[in-house]
Parts: C-alpha cells; structure tokens; sequence
C-alpha cells in the first residue's frame, strides 16, 4: 500500500505504517545492527547522540513484552524482536540537561524506521506499556528517559489478528499540509 502524496518523496515514507500483522521470523543479527548505525546518522544536538537501543530477543524479549500492555501483547508477541529506546537526559560533557534530548531520539527512531521499511521490515513504536516496569526489568538507570518498545519484524498475515487489530492494520490518513503549517 503507497499513500498518495502531492509531493514526490521517498518510496519508504510513502509506504511505511504501524504494521500490526507480523511473523515470528528471526531478523539476523546484522540487520538489526544495520537499523541502529542508520539511527547514528540521525542528527542530535551538539552531535550528542543521547539515543540508546535495547535490543530484545529471546530471554530479554519476554521481559520486555510482558510490560506491554495486553492489547499491544496480543500482536507484538509474535515480532522476533523487541526494541525499549532510552534517550539520556544530559550531555555527556559537564552533565548539563540536555532539553533537546526527546527531540533527537525521535529522529534517530524515524531513520530506523525508514531503513527497517527499506529492508522490508516494520518496525511499529508503541506508548502502551509500562515505563517502571520497563525501568526496573532492565535496570535501566535514571539518567535516561524511556522513549518507547517497537516491535521489530517481517509482515506477516492478517487474519492472525484479532479482528479489532485487523481493522486497525492500515496507513492512516495524514493531516493536510495546511493543518501542519502555522
């Protein structure tokens, strides 16, 4: 599915959406590798880089899905992998707050995404889980905020999911171009 656009653009922007429908096909090692040196190009403040990935497959993935809440269990629990971003909260120079950090993790986790996409891959980010549970499981310290779990894997087929997921399992329309200009 390509969302139509009134500007040419890159094919993955134009195809990528939150892809509910996964395999539990195993994403090798270097690929995943591959997605996160495509989020170290992402630009960041001071070329800080404040982004971490954790990385979850086998043992650490149960941990991490099971902070998700039980509707994103009832998908995400067939990716292969389980991706919890940090983003750390201070420079590394002179510990100062480093109020842009958000901002940067954002754009490293949109370049992930998009190089995912390119490969064939969804990656789907999701908010509905536990910060504190996520924080504890992996000991995660309190310099860095929890940005999100994505659910990292190849597409899958459909009718897997419950019939409100399948319902949900398309792009969505986007805003206006006027509604996003001020």
């Amino acid at each position: 599915m390509i969302r139509q656009t009134r500007h040419e653009m890159l094919t993955e922007i134009k195809t990528r959406f939150a892809n509910r429908a996964l395999t539990d096909q195993e994403v090798p090692q270097e690929v995943l590798e591959a997605l996160v040196e495509a989020a170290s190009h992402a630009p960041s403040c001071f070329n800080e880089q404040p982004w971490r990935f954790l990385i979850a497959t086998g043992e650490r993935r149960e941990r991490l899905l099971a902070t998700l809440t039980e509707q994103n269990q009832e998908w995400a629990g067939r990716a292969p992998v389980l991706v919890l971003t940090l983003s750390k909260k201070t420079f590394t120079q002179g510990g100062r707050d480093n109020y842009w950090h958000m901002s940067d993790a954002g754009c490293a986790t949109g370049f992930f995404m998009l190089e995912a996409e390119r490969r064939g891959l969804t990656a789907h980010p999701m908010a509905g889980f536990s910060r504190k549970q996520a924080r504890e499981a992996f000991q995660i310290p309190e310099e860095y905020d929890i940005v999100h779990v994505m659910a990292v894997g190849w597409p899958g087929d459909l009718h897997l999911l419950s019939e409100k997921n399948q319902a949900r399992n398309h792009p969505k329309s986007r805003k206006p171009i006027e509604e996003l200009l001020l």
